[in-house]
C-alpha cells in the first residue's frame, strides 16, 4: 500500500486490512514522503501489529512506491491496496480461494463500490468475470480495478513490475503487458470500496490519465493487429466505455472499422 498525505482515511484503510479473515500476510506500506500525520499514524500501527512493515522514502510518486513495495514482498501473491480505500473483511480469503482454484489466472480483481470523500455510495462497478471477455474489455478500458487486485508474484516479477515511465497509466500498461503472460479474472462480489472525489489523486490526474491510456492502447493495438491505428479511433474505443459520446461521423466510422478489425482478429486468435 503506497501512502502519501493520506491521514484523513488511513485508519479506515489500515484497519480494513488488519481485520481480514485471512490472517497470514505481511502488510507492506510505503510512505511516499508524506508531510501530514501519515508517518505518525503508520508508526502507531506498526507498533501494534508485527505484520506491518513501514518504509519511508522521499516523495517519488506512486510508481516508485508500488515497485518498492512489490520488490520487498516475499509471498507467492501480492495484493494491492490504496491508503484511502476500504477492503471488506473477507476480501483476501475469497480472492485466494478463487485464484488457487483457477491456476490460469494471474491477476484477479473484484467488483467494487465507488464512494465519495464522505463514504457515500456513488455507484458499483461489476466488470466481467470471464477471462475471454476481460481480454476483449482491454480494448476499451481497464478490465480489473487496480486497488482490488491480487496478483501472482511470479507474473509481476516476469514483467519487471510497473514501468517507471507509465505515469498516469501504470495499471493499464501493466495489464497490456500481462495479457501476453496470463489470464485475468474478477470475483463476482463487491469486496472493496474505492474512494474517488474531486480532490483525489485519480481525479486530479484524470485528463493526463485519459491521454496516457489512449497512447498505451494505440501501442497495444499496433502489437495486436500489426498496424498503426488512427488515434481518433483509439480514442473512440475509450469513449465508448467512459465517454464523452462520439459525435463526429468521421470518428464514428474510424472507430467502427477498428472494432471490426479487432473483433475479426479476436475470433481468429482468441489467445
Amino acid at each position: 500500500m503506497p501512502a502519501h498525505n493520506a491521514a484523513a482515511y488511513l485508519d479506515e484503510a489500515v484497519t480494513s486490512i488488519l481485520g481480514q479473515t485471512f490472517r497470514d500476510f505481511e502488510f507492506i506500506i510505503i510512505d511516499d514522503g508524506s508531510t501530514d500525520a501519515t508517518p505518525w499514524i503508520l508508526k502507531r500501527y506498526a507498533e501494534l501489529d508485527s505484520r506491518i512493515q513501514v518504509h519511508h522514502q522521499e516523495n517519488l510518486g506512486m510508481i516508485s512506491a508500488l515497485n518498492r513495495g512489490c520488490r520487498l514482498a516475499r509471498g507467492d501473491f501480492i495484493a494491492r491496496m490504496d491508503a484511502v480505500d476500504f477492503s471488506f473483511p473477507d476480501r483476501l480469503e475469497k480472492q485466494l480461494a478463487y485464484i488457487e482454484g483457477h491456476p490460469q489466472i494471474g491477476i484477479l480483481g473484484t467488483w467494487i463500490h465507488n464512494i465519495d470523500k464522505d463514504g457515500s455510495l456513488r455507484g458499483t462497478w461489476r466488470p466481467p468475470t470471464n477471462p475471454k471477455m476481460l481480454r476483449w474489455t482491454l480494448f476499451f478500458g481497464v478490465c480489473v480495478a487496480h486497488p482490488s487486485v491480487l496478483m501472482r508474484r511470479d507474473v509481476i516479477t516476469r514483467l519487471n513490475f510497473y514501468r517507471p515511465d507509465a505515469v498516469h497509466g501504470e495499471d493499464v500498461d501493466l495489464w497490456f503487458r500481462a495479457s501476453s503472460l496470463t489470464e485475468f479474472g474478477n470475483v463476482s462480489e463487491v469486496l472493496l470500496k474505492y474512494r474517488v472525489w474531486t480532490g483525489s489523486t485519480h481525479q486530479r490526474g484524470l485528463q493526463g490519465r485519459s491521454d496516457r491510456h489512449v497512447q498505451l492502447l494505440a501501442a497495444y493495438i499496433k502489437d495486436v493487429l500489426n498496424i498503426d491505428p488512427p488515434i481518433e479511433a483509439v480514442a473512440g474505443l475509450r469513449q465508448l466505455r467512459v465517454g464523452p459520446r462520439i459525435e463526429e461521423p468521421q470518428q464514428i466510422r474510424l472507430t467502427a472499422d477498428l472494432i471490426q478489425r479487432l473483433y475479426q482478429h479476436f475470433r481468429e486468435k482468441p489467445h
